[in-house]
């Protein structure tokens, strides 16, 4: 039951930041240039994936592997 919580409690936030991500995406390509801001955009996607590959590997040491 808590590993579903936890995986749940996951989906939801990758959910969040992708639809934030997207939005704010949006907004700025109305407004500005997207080539501008494609670079700093990329870096962020890169560096939340990789803190979400890190949590989901701490998360697979400390329970034991599933």
């Amino acid at each position: 039951m808590r590993r579903y919580t936890k995986n749940a409690t996951l989906v939801l936030l990758i959910a969040t930041k992708i639809s934030v991500a997207t939005i704010y995406v949006l907004r700025l390509n109305a407004s500005h240039s997207f080539q501008e801001y494609a670079a700093p955009i990329a870096a962020m996607a890169a560096l939340s994936f990789f803190i979400v590959a890190a949590l989901w590997l701490a998360g697979m040491k400390l329970s034991g592997g599933d």
